[in-house]
């Protein structure tokens, strides 16, 4: 899960828990999945940097992005090495992680479309 934009707002843990939707901290602290095609980023495009939504690292950049097919926000490369981290998961999956804070950013797929 990630934002096209950094929000203004408290950066408190608290605070998150206490005004935040409960699904967007549970994607991004919990990895759960967020809904298929729900993301208003998954479609258009948009000029500038995708910052993690927890910490507003810098993750993505916009020319990096592209249409996969997946129903969710796709890039074929990170901002930087030091953007985002990988962890594989008990069931083989690769999950993508920011490097910062180590929210749930979704998962990579070796596999899918060339950009």
């Amino acid at each position: 899960m990630c934002l096209s934009k950094k929000e203004d707002a408290d950066n408190t843990d608290e605070f998150r828990v206490q005004t935040w939707n409960p699904l967007r901290l549970a994607v991004l602290r919990l990895g759960l999945t967020e809904p298929l095609a729900t993301s208003p980023l998954n479609y258009g495009k948009y000029d500038g940097e995708f910052k993690c939504a927890y910490c507003g690292e810098t993750l993505f950049d916009s020319n990096a992005k592209y249409d996969s097919g997946s129903g969710w926000p796709s890039f074929w490369r990170s901002a930087s090495e030091n953007a985002v981290q990988y962890k594989r998961e008990m069931n083989g999956s690769l999950e993508c992680q920011c490097k910062r804070c180590s929210s749930h950013l979704g998962h990579a797929f070796l596999d899918g479309p060339s950009p």
